[in-house]
């Protein structure tokens, strides 16, 4: 049988700590304060202790709104250091521009709102490292993995009709009336009858689910960023052509063209997915040619939509759904799932849509890798 590699792919995945270029979002954080005695002078509150009290309460404003959105994962492990965090806020808010402010008199108050810049990696990199103590985590420190997390694109969609099935069901009826009437020695009889007839319709429908075809993308920028993330970590890694030319040496078929065509829908009967043939052959050789030195599996899809305009805003607007799993390899166990993230949808803006889309691609990326360390 086969065992496979393939890194190749667009992918990210982080053991300890998530090494990926800065990655910020903002916030909207609103506070008023209580001026007490103080006055304003210049739209701003006299004592300046006070505009630095209401700012700070504007930033934790924005990053209790940012901590609301967390994933499940990411969250449980704030939440158990929440406080810690809350006293360390400038280290992940790295800038904020204030939007509106008022300093009232009359009634003693002074109202700002802020947009704040939060460093998402940063805080990312901190919750993992707070999490990096479990057994799972450490064997997998040093060892080798396996990649096959594939970005993709829809490029073609068959849409199937429903099929429909009829049933109707008709009842008649039949009434008649007779009218009879005497004048001077003379009879006359009217007769009149009436047809009536109901109808009930009725039947189901049966719908197909849509075919689709895939774009498989850059895998240039796969390599560099999966190199970027991997190397630091001390991880080992294999390229997917090193792999296949190793296997054909050793008497295996090529591997990786039929691979890529599964995932893109062109080839298969599994719905643009890898059959569990390919996936047990590609883990028998990671067995086969790894011996030893190959333990651990990433397989997945990344998949981003069509760059839309969003109607607030005016900036385009990806979506990335996401799908991965974590496996270690045995020899006699094959495959078996340690971690798992997805399906789950990630959106992100851009001045472009090609820059929407790396965007939501980056932050699917992160993520995902986070969770998927989070939940080991």
């Amino acid at each position: 049988m086969q065992k496979y590699f393939i890194q190749s792919l667009f992918t990210l995945f982080a053991i300890f700590s998530v090494n990926i270029s800065s990655q910020n979002v903002t916030e909207k954080g609103v506070a008023s304060i209580v001026l007490d005695r103080a006055t304003c002078r210049d739209g701003k509150p006299a004592d300046r202790n006070k505009q630095i009290e209401a700012v700070e309460k504007a930033k934790k404003s924005a990053w209790e709104k940012y901590t609301s959105n967390l994933s499940s994962d990411k969250s449980s492990a704030y939440y158990a250091s929440e406080e810690k965090y809350l006293s360390e806020l400038d280290k992940y808010i790295t800038d904020y521009v204030i939007l509106t402010a008022n300093c009232s008199k009359t009634d003693r108050s002074y109202t700002i709102s802020i947009r704040a810049t939060i460093n998402d990696a940063k805080f990312s990199n901190s919750i993992v490292s707070k999490s990096s103590s479990s057994s799972v985590q450490k064997n997998l420190q040093g060892q080798g993995v396996v990649v096959l997390v594939i970005p993709r694109k829809t490029t073609d969609a068959t849409i199937f009709e429903e099929r429909i099935t009829k049933q109707s069901m008709a009842n008649k009826s039949l009434s008649a009336d007779e009218i009879s009437s005497s004048d001077e020695g003379s009879i006359s009889i009217t007769e009149s009858s009436s047809e009536k007839q109901s109808l009930t319709l009725g039947g189901s429908s049966k719908r197909q689910a849509a075919k689709r075809e895939y774009a498989i993308g850059d895998l240039g920028a796969a390599n560099t960023q999966i190199n970027n993330i991997l190397v630091p970590l001390g991880m080992r890694t294999f390229d997917a052509a090193r792999l296949e030319s190793m296997a054909i040496s050793s008497g295996y078929e090529p591997f990786l063209k039929e691979v890529l065509d599964q995932f893109s829908g062109k080839v298969g009967d599994y719905g643009a997915n890898i059959s569990p043939q390919k996936r047990n052959e590609i883990v028998d050789l990671i067995i086969d040619l790894g011996r030893g030195r190959l333990n651990y599996f990433l397989l997945g899809t990344v998949d981003s939509s069509v760059a839309r305009k969003d109607k607030d805003n005016g900036s385009y607007k990806s979506d990335v759904l996401v799908n991965i799993q974590l496996y270690t390899i045995d020899e006699f166990f094959g495959a078996e799932s340690i971690a798992a993230v997805g399906p789950e949808i990630k959106s992100a803006f851009g001045e472009t849509d090609v820059a929407s889309e790396q965007a939501a691609l980056k932050k699917a990326f992160s993520e995902a890798t986070t969770s998927l360390i989070l939940k080991l």
